[in-house]
């Protein structure tokens, strides 16, 4: 089982819808801005990418088949309507019905992909703008469970399969604007979190916002980190 999402479902479709209209607003805008974190994308690139992201994860909604994902069928709608078609299946389904993910099996279900679209809408708005000038810092509550929920989605489990090639150091994040702390360790092969003040071999302090930020691999200048850096650049690693 993976970590416990702190945020309520209804916040988090709220989330995937706002967060992805103002991502094709901002993207609608500057359509040539040049992504900085994901370099071969202009903003017209990033929108196709997530018109895809939605488009796929409907087809997994849709078909409601934990056990293998589903290939989405010819589809020649836009960005936008992708969007709105995936909110208002979202919306439509109890968050138990199982659908596929690449997470563990009882993860395998409608409240993961509105969990994980919420998240990868955020982050994707947020480098939206930033290639427009004016990057606004990701909600605080819902960056806070983006940095718990990039653990399953991520660092435990890739669609690749499990990982296991954990790095042998231990990182500790600590949330500035709130409550919140991470202590990563891994021990046989597994990743290992404990919600503790502790010492690790290299500490990253910001606010949620720069933490989550941090983890999909978009440090900010704000952020404060202590002890070694190679520690850290290895536990980011881990990020795709």
């Amino acid at each position: 089982m993976g970590e416990t999402p702190t945020m309520d479902l209804d916040t988090l479709l709220t989330a995937v819808e706002r967060e992805g209209r103002t991502l094709l607003a901002v993207a609608d805008r500057n359509p040539t801005a040049r992504i900085e974190h994901c370099p071969d994308w202009d903003a017209d690139g990033l929108v196709a990418h997530m018109a895809g992201v939605w488009l796929f994860m409907a087809a997994q909604v849709e078909a409601a088949s934990p056990d293998k994902s589903t290939r989405p069928g010819d589809d020649d709608s836009t960005a936008a309507d992708r969007l709105s078609n995936l909110v208002t299946l979202l919306a439509s389904l109890d968050p138990e019905t199982p659908c596929w993910n690449w997470c563990e099996p009882e993860d395998r279900k409608v409240a993961w992909v509105i969990r994980r679209m919420a998240h990868e809408n955020a982050v994707h708005r947020w480098d939206a703008e930033n290639a427009a000038g004016k990057p606004q810092p990701i909600d605080a509550e819902l960056a806070h469970d983006g940095v718990a929920e990039i653990l399953d989605v991520a660092w435990r489990h890739q669609m690749r399969g499990p990982v296991t090639d954990f790095p042998t150091s231990t990182l500790h994040l600590h949330r500035t604007d709130g409550d919140g702390e991470w202590l990563l360790s891994a021990q046989n092969d597994r990743l290992i979190v404990s919600h503790e003040h502790a010492k690790g071999d290299a500490a990253a302090r910001g606010s949620a916002s720069d933490l989550v930020l941090l983890v999909w691999g978009r440090r900010q200048p704000t952020l404060e980190v202590f002890g070694d850096e190679a520690v850290l650049d290895a536990w980011l690693a881990l990020s795709p």
